[in-house]
């Protein structure tokens, strides 16, 4: 055998075994086990987000490979309804395809929706109420003097009577620019 032919005889195996699956669970590896590695090396982002976002790409991609393969393989069993041996395998094929699509599009996001938010949220404790005092809330009404909002604009009503009222009669009330 000639190495012309091996190529061919291996070209020709892979074409008639081929299984959509397979080649988007390849794709799915190779993106669960680099995707987290260059985001780790990333240099421009702080420690907390380059971990988040690999464990995040790292979850994604354990999701998404058990789904392609069972997604598949439940498409594939619609191919038994045809009757003629030769349609059942192109529809096996197409169907084990359609379901490959299916999980891309709705199976993989809705079950990484359901999963991944809180898997992240636990483990980097974005749920856990704060402990101490500092980090709670600020009240600020009863931390505030309590004084009489118009107490400059009296003042200046008691001196006088008909002088114009601007915003600069409040000083402590309305926005601070």
């Amino acid at each position: 055998m000639n190495f012309k032919s091996v190529i061919k005889n291996c070209c020709e195996s892979i074409g008639k075994n081929n299984n959509p699956a397979y080649v988007v669970v390849a794709i799915a590896t190779a993106k669960g086990i680099f995707r987290p590695i260059f985001t780790m090396a990333d240099k421009k982002e702080s420690p907390e987000t380059k971990k988040y976002a690999a464990l995040r790409e790292g979850l994604t991609e354990v999701i998404a490979i058990p789904t392609y393969l069972s997604c598949s393989y439940l498409a594939g069993k619609g191919a038994h309804l045809f009757k003629d041996p030769e349609k059942a395998k192109m529809a096996k094929h197409n169907l084990k395809f359609a379901g490959v699509c299916t999980a891309a599009v709705l199976v993989i996001p809705g079950l990484c929706s359901i999963v991944v938010n809180p898997f992240t949220d636990r483990i980097f404790h974005k749920n856990d109420k704060p402990k101490d005092k500092s980090q709670q809330h600020l009240d600020v009404v009863s931390q505030t003097e309590n004084q009489p909002v118009f107490k400059n604009a009296t003042k200046i009503a008691q001196h006088y009577p008909m002088a114009p009222v601007s915003m600069t009669s409040f000083p402590n009330s309305g926005m601070k620019v």
